[in-house]
């Protein structure tokens, strides 16, 4: 601890973590900050040659923490020691909000490169081979229990026509679809507990209808509402509103092992498996969404607030991946023909 009263500097940083707790940030990312900050605090304790517990704020130094991220960084992959660096530089940034500290030191702790690179996406004519591949399972019989075509096109299906994320598809609720069968609306919850909606077309709403018409043949003890029999409304209107829109083959909610497993399956059924980007599953239709609209002309504002990224300089790796459509629209500039042809 600190001397006297004066907290030590582990207090601080479960401080810092309840201010997380209170913005609703995730069980996932509150864990990853606090191994993060812990890991660090002990190569400072390190230099400093005292115990974690001992360390105050005056012990975070722009010296000490070059040191301790230093030691940090040596059995460590890169994308590792930039996370541990802007959560760092956000727990500093905490620090001087509340008066503790003076200033951030973080900007003086060099942190590796992030690599240029652009996400893969499937080319259309693997996102071809993936739809019909989709679309003739779903119309053949199923062979059991865990064999349900139908919900495996509505997973990817969504996936491909939003772009979120796979955790984000976990979570929808059947509440989630907002307004009727004529212009649906999925709310997504994203990261950070942030909201965005995204709009859908009929095409959507005839999948997702099949696929929990299948549910409710499926799962006949399921919970219903009073209005399940009214034809009137949208089959999603007629589940609890708190029930999950995805299920597994049990009827619960879809596991993310489930759900990547499904995914990896249609690829291989569909011969696109060795096209996607190593560790890429249901990212990789994140990914195919982003590029797709970006080629189709899609702006920069447009793409952020669909995929719910808190940066445009996040979603210009999508534009950036558009080299020939970005080309090609620069080539109509009307300069071009007043300088051929100048009176």
């Amino acid at each position: 601890m600190g001397s006297g009263d004066e907290p030590g500097l582990l207090e601080w940083t479960s401080a810092y973590l309840e201010t997380l707790q209170t913005a609703k940030r995730s069980a996932h990312t509150v864990k990853a900050y606090r191994l993060d900050l812990r890991a660090v605090c002990n190569q400072l304790a390190a230099t400093r040659r005292t115990e974690p517990d001992a360390l105050t704020v005056h012990d975070v130094t722009i010296r000490s923490l070059r040191s301790a991220f230093a030691a940090f960084a040596r059995d460590r992959q890169p994308a590792s020691v930039r996370r541990a660096w802007s959560v760092w530089n956000s727990f500093c940034n905490f620090l001087v909000s509340e008066g503790i500290s003076e200033g951030n030191p973080m900007a003086s702790i060099a942190q590796p490169k992030r690599p240029q690179h652009t996400p893969k996406a499937f080319k259309p004519a693997a996102i071809g081979q993936l739809v019909d591949t989709l679309t003739a399972q779903a119309q053949r019989p199923e062979t059991g229990p865990r064999d349900w075509p139908g919900r495996d096109l509505a997973l990817i299906a969504t996936l491909l026509l939003t772009g979120i994320r796979s955790d984000e598809l976990i979570r929808l609720d059947l509440s989630s679809i907002l307004g009727g069968l004529e212009a649906p609306v999925l709310r997504v919850l994203g990261k950070g507990a942030t909201e965005r909606e995204i709009p859908l077309e009929d095409s959507w709403t005839a999948i997702v209808s099949a696929y929990l018409d299948q549910r409710y043949t499926r799962f006949p003890a399921a919970r219903r509402t009073a209005r399940a029999d009214r034809d009137d409304l949208a089959i999603w209107e007629r589940f609890p509103p708190e029930d999950p829109l995805f299920v597994g083959s049990d009827g619960r909610r879809i596991t993310r092992g489930t759900l990547q497993y499904r995914v990896r399956r249609m690829y291989r059924l569909a011969g696109i498996e060795s096209e996607r980007k190593r560790g890429a599953l249901a990212h990789a239709l994140r990914h195919t969404f982003a590029t797709s609209l970006a080629d189709s002309g899609a702006t920069m504002v447009e793409l952020q607030q669909l995929l719910g990224h808190r940066s445009l300089q996040t979603v210009q790796i999508y534009t950036s991946a558009t080299n020939d459509a970005v080309r090609h629209a620069a080539r109509h500039n009307p300069v071009y023909e007043l300088l051929r042809d100048p009176e």
